[in-house]
């Protein structure tokens, strides 16, 4: 019996391309692609499950700021079962090998033996979409590569760990005594696990689902010397002070999924809590920042 496979098709004016992280919270999602026409996008959106549209549109719009909401309310969509049509296997043959800094990300569908002088990362072919490609992934990879030549890490969490990518490039840059990730998406978590075990670090990476109004449902007590949070800035702002207190002093705190346009915000809420910037990587119109704890500062 094979795997439902809907896609949500419509057309739009404009995007924010934060629409994008926001897209990664659906349940059900899989991923997306757009062309641009010469007055609008068309977007396509593929879930494994049906989702109606004013699910579909509730669920979104609660992310949006009031004017792209009520651009967003006013799109038609169209809904399709395409689980005939064989779409991973079409996705699959995008997902071409990633090489990125000291990583090479690849599908699973690949059947050929890669010769890469680089940590090879084996992910699920349904995260064509989120294959390292991404610049807010890309950034956080560029602070993991930045602290790997001077800072140890024993301890590591990864908050909105979608596929678990940021996990795995953790691991192999300082295989740390723990590592645990977390996401308020039960499909993320599925997926993480699953990419976990297909690098051989089943037994290495811990998954929590949560609920997103802290880092934990319960209470956790123990502290990290690295974390990083790879979601959309609205949830960055909320979680800060939740963030902050699993850091050990002069612990490290990597954000992304940053517009340039929000770095400031982003910087300035974090401040509050006894963290210092240390530096800002720029991917695209994207921004990775990289902070540090001070419990004492002069």
């Amino acid at each position: 019996m094979k795997n439902e496979c809907w896609l949500l098709e419509f057309k739009i004016r404009f995007l924010e391309e934060e629409i994008f992280q926001v897209f990664e919270k659906l349940p059900f999602y899989q991923g997306c692609s757009y062309s641009k026409e010469k007055n609008h996008l068309e977007l396509k959106l593929y879930f494994s499950k049906f989702i109606s549209e004013d699910i579909f549109k509730i669920s979104v719009s609660k992310f949006l700021n009031k004017n792209y909401r009520k651009l967003f309310d006013s799109i038609k969509i169209i809904i399709s079962n395409i689980t005939e049509i064989d779409w991973l296997k079409n996705n699959a043959k995008l997902f071409q090998p990633v090489e990125y800094s000291d990583f090479v990300f690849y599908g699973d569908h690949i059947k050929n033996h890669l010769k890469f002088k680089k940590n090879m990362i084996r992910l699920n072919s349904s995260d064509a979409f989120g294959s390292g490609s991404h610049a807010t992934t890309r950034g956080c990879i560029n602070i993991f590569n930045y602290l790997q030549k001077f800072f140890i890490v024993e301890k590591f969490l990864d908050i909105g760990c979608g596929s678990g990518i940021l996990s795995i490039c953790a691991y192999k840059y300082w295989r740390p005594s723990k590592v645990l990730s977390v996401d308020i998406e039960k499909n993320s978590i599925l997926r993480s696990k699953l990419n976990a075990k297909n690098n051989n670090l089943n037994n290495l990476l811990k998954f929590e689902h949560t609920n997103g109004n802290k880092v934990f449902n319960k209470s956790f007590y123990s502290k990290f010397d690295l974390i990083v949070a790879n979601i959309i800035s609205s949830e960055l702002l909320k979680l800060a002070q939740d963030i902050a207190k699993y850091l050990d002093n002069n612990s490290y705190l990597v954000l992304s999924g940053i517009l340039k346009s929000q770095e400031n915000s982003i910087v300035s809420k974090f401040k509050n809590f006894k963290l210092l910037l240390v530096k800002k990587q720029y991917v695209e119109n994207w921004v990775t920042i990289l902070m540090i704890k001070k419990d004492k500062i002069h």
